[in-house]
């Protein structure tokens, strides 16, 4: 009901007394069965004849209170529209045994706010309803991914940060940008047992048609280098990349490939067929996937300050 009379004077004396009133042509009251009837509709019920006739006039009957149902998030949301969403959880440290940060004076982890990130953009909308969405900021901390067991780890353990990024109230599914059925965990980082990914991936796509670069930002506005769910693999002599990240044009010196504009790798030394004890520090921008019941409160959706509230 896109918009219902909460407070109608007639028709609640009319339900309590059952007394008749006469409204436009004709119009029926009755205490145990209300009805309506009028030249100017063809409904009987009234709920649904008062709103054929809200859909006709386009506005609230003078004097009387209305409110705005909640409208399905894919019947109304387009590409590029922002919306407000909150993640649940507060906190976050990856755990030491997967990203290979220990907590030690060389590599301690820092803990993610993932609620910190709340604002986000529709990149795409899926054939069963559901809604693809990324977050506008990339997060504050950086998340370090240390040595041989970083690297073997890395996609599984970004897809894991990625999930503490949800609100079971509206998020279907989550993902690292850049995610899309690659080995999430490998044994040896040789190649025919962890291949190397592809940057033509469809995220960057999509993060690029709306926001013309995957380049992001702290909330603050510091410019902030990203992880991206890519092993570039064997990159030279002694250099294997572990991830994938962002960068601003002017850091980066170089450009990871042309559906990742400003890209650029992490790098770990590969000394005597082993990777030597570094650690690479990235931050993370999730993508969710909005469930398909999910209904809008307010809001249009054009700018931040006017983003979708969800009911």
């Amino acid at each position: 009901m896109k918009k219902r009379i909460k407070q109608i004077i007639g028709v609640i004396i009319g339900i309590i007394i059952g007394i008749s009133t006469t409204v436009g042509a004709t119009t029926i009251f009755n205490s145990k069965d209300i009805t309506y009837s009028s030249d100017k509709t063809t409904k009987t019920n009234v709920k649904d004849s008062l709103d054929e006739l809200y859909n006709k006039t386009g506005k609230c009957p003078k004097g009387q209170y209305c409110y705005t149902a909640p409208v399905a998030l894919s019947d109304k949301v387009e590409l590029g529209d922002y919306i407000r969403m909150t993640p649940t959880s507060t906190s976050y440290t990856p755990p030491g045994e997967l990203t290979g940060c220990m907590n030690d004076a060389n590599c301690t982890q820092n803990t993610l706010n993932p609620s910190e990130l709340n604002l986000w953009r529709v990149i795409r909308k899926n054939e069963d309803g559901t809604v693809d969405v990324i977050s506008v900021y990339a997060s504050s901390n950086r998340i370090y991914l240390r040595g041989k067991v970083g690297y073997l780890n890395a996609i599984g353990v970004l897809n894991i940060i990625a999930a503490q990024y949800t609100n079971e109230k509206y998020v279907a599914r989550t993902r690292n940008i850049g995610y899309k059925n690659q080995m999430e965990y490998c044994t040896s980082y040789e190649e025919s047992s962890c291949p190397k990914d592809s940057l033509e991936g469809e995220d960057f796509k999509l993060v690029n048609k709306i926001f013309g670069s995957v380049i992001a930002t702290t909330m603050s506005g510091t410019m902030q280098r990203y992880w991206h769910s890519i092993r570039r693999g064997y990159l030279g002599e002694n250099d294997w990349g572990p991830g994938q990240f962002a960068y601003t044009l002017e850091t980066l010196g170089g450009d990871g490939g042309s559906s990742c504009t400003h890209c650029g790798y992490m790098a770990m030394k590969l000394v005597d067929g082993e990777l030597v004890d570094r650690r690479m520090e990235g931050g993370i921008r999730p993508v969710l996937t909005l469930e398909s019941s999910v209904k809008l409160k307010n809001g249009d959706g054009k700018s931040e300050s006017t983003a979708y509230i969800l009911d």
